[in-house]
């Protein structure tokens, strides 16, 4: 493999992803440079920008993602970017109290808080909002009660 992050760049020659075989070998190039056990800086940073455009096609495709909480789906973004709930209010315009409220369980994300950090993430609101219908699996409510299924897909 090449030592260089240039180099690296000339090689893998990493574009957005537009299709299931442009898929497919970005899937190959990660597994091909994860094999390696003692990767690089320029290794580790192609790997996470290669995965970036994954995730990104997944999500345009409507993959499923594992469902996370909001609070989860922000420490995890928190800490991608080695971000301090400080730093992030500052950056965010969200409260450092409500970050930590959201975090800890005691609080939801607003609206308004959703977009300000969904903008400051590149990230859907939807990230931030929790969906009690993915707390479910394939059971469906009808009329917004929990424990009302109209059927329940069993195995």
């Amino acid at each position: 493999m090449p030592a260089t992050y240039r180099e690296l760049l000339q090689t893998v020659m990493p574009r957005p992803i537009s299709s299931a075989r442009a898929y497919k070998r970005a899937l190959g190039q990660v597994e091909q440079l994860m094999r390696n056990q003692k990767r690089n800086r320029a290794e580790d940073d192609m790997i996470e920008l290669l995965a970036t455009l994954i995730e990104q096609y997944e999500i345009f495709q409507g993959y499923s993602n594992p469902v996370l909480s909001p609070p989860e789906r922000l420490s995890g973004l928190m800490e991608a970017r080695e971000l301090t709930q400080t730093e992030l209010s500052h950056r965010s315009q969200v409260p450092r109290t409500t970050i930590n409220e959201i975090l800890h369980g005691k609080r939801t994300v607003s609206k308004i808080n959703a977009k300000r950090l969904a903008s400051f993430f590149n990230v859907t609101m939807d990230e931030f909002i929790a969906d009690t219908t993915r707390q479910f699996g394939d059971t469906h409510l009808q009329g917004g009660k929990v424990g009302e299924a109209s059927h329940i897909d069993c195995p």
